[in-house]
């Protein structure tokens, strides 16, 4: 039975222009389980704005019946075909599908690299538990290429119940303690409050979330290159990102004592950097920026909080559950 399915006739597959295809793939992004903001056609817009592939950039669109089920953003260099970005910058990567199409949409991306004459596909940032794995391993199979899943990373995250006061009781002895600590000691040191920026409020704030990253650890100065920057301003004025960007203020009389960048799509909210005053350190501004973000994000009647890629402590004891993320490598 399961070789009867997988000798079905393909959809068609096809390399569009971006433009041509971003209409639709906007919709597909927005209707496909698993699909994060990084699958969003404007992240690789301001990606592409500001970066350059490796090699050639190619769309994939797969089609059943004219309407689109599937859609693989590739670049096509030398020694094969790897999915289009950058790990440090685009936590999840992988192709999009409409539910129940993941393997017809697997197998017609390794079809068109055959038909390319590209014997190798690397897929990187790919769920572990999410359907791609299975997917191209029938794929796979099907071709009789050979497929090698490699651990990349772990992205932390969590469950979000109806309330902050729920999900805190919810986390382990120590670590409710520890929180609930945290959070009187800063409050109890002067005004404390949550400002919620979002688009375009969040962008003509975005030099004070780049001095505080810079201020509090130095390998997030080091990450800050021009060309971080200018990625970080291309994504919060991309159309189709730029709703989902907010950018949250932790304040003490009235000072930025922390600040975090979130985007907020398909009822998740993704963590995607944040920084600090060292000035306050004693207080774990830290700490209590990325819970008030997790509150901020129950309030909004969001179901996870993503810490993306990363096996930081504060991650665990916010509550954060590892979710592996692996990296798929295809060899005919």
């Amino acid at each position: 039975m399961d070789e009867e399915v997988m000798l079905e006739p393909l959809p068609l597959i096809t390399s569009e222009a971006f433009e041509a295809l971003r209409p639709e793939w906007e919709q597909l992004a927005r209707a496909a389980p698993g699909a994060t903001p990084f699958h969003l056609p404007g992240w690789h817009a301001a990606w592409r704005s500001v970066f350059r592939p490796g090699g050639e950039a190619v769309f994939l669109a797969i089609r059943r019946e004219e309407r689109l089920i599937g859609v693989a953003a590739l670049d096509l260099r030398p020694d094969g075909a790897w999915e289009l970005g950058d790990p440090d910058v685009r936590d999840y990567g992988g192709p999009l599908a409409l539910p129940g199409e993941e393997e017809a949409v697997a197998a017609g991306v390794l079809e068109w690299l055959r038909e390319d004459l590209t014997r190798r596909l690397t897929a990187w940032g790919i769920a572990g538990d999410g359907p791609w794995p299975r997917a191209f391993a029938r794929a796979a199979e099907r071709y009789g290429w050979r497929l090698a899943a490699e651990p990349e990373a772990v992205c932390p995250g969590l469950e979000l119940p109806a309330s902050f006061a729920a999900y805190v009781a919810g986390l382990g002895k120590h670590d409710r303690h520890e929180l609930r600590r945290k959070l009187r000691h800063f409050e109890a040191a002067g005004e404390a409050r949550f400002e919620r920026l979002v688009g375009a409020a969040a962008a003509e704030r975005l030099d004070l979330l780049f001095a505080l990253m810079r201020a509090s650890r130095a390998d997030k100065a080091a990450f800050l290159t021009p060309e971080m920057e200018a990625l970080f301003r291309a994504l919060v004025r991309e159309p189709g990102l730029a709703e989902s960007a907010v950018l949250g203020l932790t304040l003490l009389d009235g000072r930025p004592a922390a600040a975090t960048l979130v985007f907020e799509f398909g009822g998740t909210a993704y963590l995607y950097n944040s920084g600090f005053d060292p000035a306050v350190a004693q207080l774990a501004p830290g700490l209590v920026s990325k819970a008030w973000a997790i509150r901020d994000a129950i309030e909004q009647g969001l179901g996870r909080f993503d810490f993306l890629r990363g096996d930081e402590e504060y991650k665990r004891r916010l509550g954060g559950r590892e979710r592996r993320v692996v990296r798929l490598v295809l060899e005919e």
